[in-house]
């Protein structure tokens, strides 16, 4: 416990710390989440997200998947791109490495993989979506499917950015972090869960009809900066030196 009160001292001090400095670079996170919602797909906002009525993409033409496809490839490309900015701004403060010159270059080295794995991964989640949607016991399945691939994957980003790895190696050392610290996991879902459900329920007492934008916004510029800087700081308690 001593370790997980260590990883939130950090992230919190950081966080309030870079506030300016990390809002800057979420701004990506509105417009990435933004897009989907003015392209073609049929797609509807629930929990601050944004999600696709599978049900419903028969009815697209060419023109509005082509559309689609194109709108959600910017949005994972900025999604991508705000991540390892957000990693490189954490790294800073552990590591004493420079913001500026770091920022200059991870476009195009950490940004590209992670985009590359990001869009794989969407890409074959949607496949056994497509795949998936008529079987008996789907509404269990591909939700479990969606979750392993999603916490072998949760250190992948700091992984890549922190300790400038490829793709392959990047996996690996994802999967070997998340293997050992089931805990860390647990304890950023939970807390996902509970910031998420907070949001959700100012916007909709607040706001009513207009919960959803209210919530995305919120969620883009203050709660997922912070979760993205508790995931690196939790990937960092791997190097006794960082502590």
């Amino acid at each position: 416990m001593q370790d997980l009160r260590r990883v939130f001292e950090y992230s919190t001090q950081d966080y309030l710390e870079k506030y300016k400095l990390i809002q800057l670079f979420s701004i990506p996170f509105v417009i990435a989440f933004f897009i989907p919602i003015l392209a073609a797909a049929p797609t509807y906002l629930a929990f601050g997200g944004i999600f696709l009525r599978t049900g419903s993409l028969p009815d697209l033409s060419g023109f509005d998947i082509g559309i689609t496809i194109l709108g959600y490839a910017i949005s994972v490309f900025l999604i991508s791109d705000t991540i390892v900015n957000l990693n490189i701004i954490t790294k800073s403060k552990r590591t004493m490495t420079n913001i500026k010159s770091e920022i200059m270059n991870a476009l195009a080295t950490y940004g590209l993989r992670i985009f590359a794995i990001n869009t794989a991964v969407v890409i074959i989640l949607f496949i056994l979506q497509i795949l998936t949607y008529e079987l008996p016991g789907t509404q269990i399945i591909y939700p479990l499917i969606s979750l392993a691939v999603a916490y072998i994957l949760f250190f992948i980003a700091p992984a890549i950015v922190i300790d400038d790895s490829g793709i392959m190696e990047g996996l690996v050392k994802s999967a070997t972090m998340a293997i050992k610290k089931p805990i860390y996991i647990g304890v950023w879902i939970l807390l996902a869960f509970v910031l998420f459900s907070i949001v959700k329920l100012i916007g909709d007492f607040v706001l009513g009809s207009f919960s959803g934008y209210f919530v995305l916004l919120v969620n883009a510029l203050l709660v997922l900066p912070f979760l993205t800087v508790l995931q690196t700081h939790m990937y960092m308690e791997k190097y006794p030196l960082a502590r």
